[in-house]
């Protein structure tokens, strides 16, 4: 036998509080005597108050005791067929379409009003949606879990495939189990086996579908936008501002193609925020933009001075833009020197060694691996080389022949790059491959310093902050702090990753709390702000309807549930004619003296 309700049995208490009230009760039987008055005062009253006396083993001891547990086994829903369990997997599509208009409050309302059909003995599992799918409740956690985990889902992906999700609901669901998928439109291909629960509608949305700073040859910024309109959306209102003050406010009509704005933004402009009216979907309503953050690479020299001057290190090192003298080799993301060293995560070592070998003047033709970035655009026409002839360790970027001029060597940390080259004669420092040589290894280190690598990330993709990696310094413990202020510790060593879900500004806090580093997190995705296609309908495969009916038919319990009660009545029933019909009555002859 099986039980639908098994905490009704804690009905069956009952039982020793009617044993306990026959236990403590005063019953006194009927006496026929000659007269009253025969009787003195203290014989007549009772003692007051309820007193243990023995226990009456009567017929309607035992019938009430009965009625009380079959009225517990009537609540607790009996089943002598055994009662089959549900196991329904409910698939979240965590795309952000899903939270336009009432899609989600019409979602939450559907898988709330399904589990709360399931009996105690179902189970459900949660899941959402996503390049890798997570699960929100299970798996196999009982239907009243259901609202919490629902609680805590916002949708806020960009599109993304959901096969991925709808297998790992299958593999779960294995062996009787159901698959229900909510979306806002029809299921994808290959999901023609499971349940869908459609509650989207088409409604006119416009969005910003991108936003970029652009800075000038003059060292001014533009702002420039690109805003659609979708499902019929003809006009909208994009309002600018910075630091709580208004920059512009354009009325836009919407059609075909997206709309332009192009805006001039005042000197030293800080974070911006472009906003658009409310509308169906507010998550592509609104961007922020930081100004790109001046990234300085830190050069240590260590040539001697000589080496220095004939190379005319100074000059062009100089030269470049964000680039700073740094006396620590530690601290540097660059270092030049004549003998190869230890360089840390992080850090380019160029080694410009000169030995008492033979050199040899070579004019080309120069052999050049034009993909690699510290040699785009380095073309040496018409360079005469002067080096030492002699082995390079790595691999050979510039060659002449069989002699290697400039080489990388792989290293556990860091990267080193070899150059062989005599300054003191050839024309190799004054040609302009020389400073390109020399831009290009800077710009490469320039992805090396400190901060975020990106002010601007996407929904759905990664913010990423490279540390110094010296120990005991403000960034050797990050975290970071989300538009809803909760602060969340990162993944990686040199490079420490955070994956973003939501648009918003992130900050990075080091070990004290100390503002590291800023985060603008945006969302842009056409095809989820366009909300045409979306449907409300809900499809159910055959197999899964026939599943279903077999589960409730296995469940139902109204016939036993009619046994119990016929049973009971008949209990009570005999009870009250018992107590009607019973007599106390003395035997013949007996009186009171």
């Amino acid at each position: 036998m099986s039980l639908a309700s098994p905490w009704s049995l804690l009905g069956l208490l009952a039982v020793p509080a009617i044993v306990l009230l026959h236990l403590y009760r005063r019953r006194l039987p009927d006496r026929k005597v000659a007269a009253v008055f025969l009787f003195f005062g203290e014989r007549l009253a009772a003692d007051a108050g309820r007193q243990r006396t023995r226990l009456l083993r009567t017929p309607s001891l035992w019938l009430e005791c009965l009625a009380a547990a079959l009225l517990s086994l009537w609540l607790a829903g009996p089943s002598f067929g055994g009662i089959t369990s549900r196991h329904v997997v409910f698939v979240l599509d965590d795309s952000a379409s899903m939270g336009a208009g009432e899609t989600r409050a019409d979602t939450v309302a559907a898988v709330t009003e399904r589990a709360a059909a399931l009996a105690s003995t179902d189970r459900v599992t949660v899941l959402r949606t996503g390049p890798r799918p997570e699960v929100l409740l299970g798996p196999r956690a009982l239907p009243g879990e259901v609202a919490a985990a629902l609680a805590v889902w916002h949708p806020a992906r960009p599109g993304h495939d959901v096969i991925g999700a709808l297998d790992l609901a299958r593999e779960l669901a294995a062996g009787g189990g159901e698959v229900v998928f909510c979306s806002d439109q029809p299921g994808p291909l290959g999901a023609e086996d499971v349940e869908v629960v459609a509650t989207g509608a088409v409604l006119p949305n416009a969005a910003i579908l991108s936003a970029q700073r652009f800075v000038l040859a003059d060292g001014t910024e533009d702002l420039r936008l690109s805003i659609g309109g979708f499902s019929g959306a003809e006009r909208s209102t994009c309002t600018v501002t910075s630091q709580g003050q208004e920059l512009a406010r354009r009325e836009l009509q919407l059609g075909a193609e997206p709309a332009r704005v192009a805006l001039p933004l005042p000197p030293g402009t800080g974070l911006v925020q472009v906003q658009l009216s409310p509308d169906a979907l507010t998550i592509d309503d609104a961007v922020f933009l930081l100004p790109e953050p001046q990234r300085t690479v830190a050069v240590c020299d260590l040539l001697p001075d000589e080496r220095r001057a004939q190379l005319a290190l100074g000059r062009v090192i100089g030269a470049l833009d964000g680039v700073r003298a740094e006396r620590d080799p530690l601290a540097a993301q660059l270092v030049f020197a004549t003998e190869p060293g230890s360089p840390v995560a992080g850090q380019t070592e160029v080694v410009l060694a000169l030995g008492d070998g033979e050199r040899h003047a070579f004019a080309g033709p120069f052999v050049i691996e034009r993909t690699h970035p510290w040699l785009a655009g380095v073309q040496l026409q018409g360079v005469v080389w002067l080096a030492e002839a002699r082995a390079l360790p790595g691999q050979v970027l510039v060659a002449v022949g069989d002699q290697p001029l400039i080489t990388e060597e792989f290293l556990d940390q860091g990267r080193r790059l070899w150059i062989d080259v005599d300054a003191t004669q050839g024309n190799l420092v004054r040609a302009p491959d020389w400073p390109v040589l020399l831009a290009n290894v800077v710009d490469v280190c320039r992805s090396s310093v400190p901060g975020p690598e990106r002010v601007h990330v996407l929904v759905g993709g990664e913010a990423r902050y490279r540390r110094t990696l010296i120990a005991g310094a403000e960034d050797s413990e990050l975290r970071l702090v989300g538009p809803d202020g909760d602060a969340r510790a990162g993944s990686g060593v040199g490079a420490v990753g955070w994956p973003i879900d939501a648009p918003g500004i992130y900050t990075v806090r080091g070990r004290t709390g100390k503002e590291l580093g800023t985060f603008a997190a945006r969302f842009f995705d056409a095809g989820e702000s366009d909300l045409q296609g979306r449907v409300t309908r809900t499809f159910a495969p055959e197999r899964t309807s026939r599943l279903a009916a077999a589960a409730a038919a296995a469940r139902d319990t109204s016939f036993e549930r009619r046994v119990v009660a016929l049973l009971l009545g008949l209990v009570v029933l005999l009870d009250w004619w018992w107590l009607q019909h019973r007599s106390w009555r003395a035997p013949a002859g007996q009186g009171v003296a």
